[in-house]
């Protein structure tokens, strides 16, 4: 998706084929959710476009600062473990950016609001 000279699909390396068929996934249907919200005017809908949008924004934030903690300690981690901190991430992103979030929510429904 190319939003605004900003290509989102090649923004950031992906490290396994799983992640790139979620975030391709993720970002068409935050495209899809912004086209119909368009073509209908329907603020409600652009609103929660931009929810989800900064959601998906903190949940890779929340993933690259877990990449950058070194590996180790008393007890390795299991797979079931690694599946289970992707999944509770994903939640703190949607509650984050369903309260106030980082702001990037509120800034994107202005500046989108203005092109309806």
């Amino acid at each position: 998706m190319k939003t605004n000279g900003i290509d989102f699909s090649t923004s950031y390396p992906v490290s396994n084929a799983y992640e790139t068929k979620k975030q391709s996934q993720e970002l068409e249907n935050f495209e899809s959710v912004l086209k119909k919200a368009s073509e209908e005017k329907d603020d409600k809908a652009l609103k929660k476009a931009c929810q989800e949008f900064e959601s998906y924004f903190i949940n890779q934030l929340f993933k690259e600062m877990r990449r950058t903690i070194q590996p180790g300690g008393l007890i390795e981690k299991s797979q079931a473990e690694e599946i289970f901190q992707e999944m509770l991430d994903e939640e703190y992103a949607k509650n984050a950016s369903q309260s106030n979030g980082i702001g990037l929510a509120n800034v994107l429904y202005k500046q989108l609001k203005s092109h309806l």
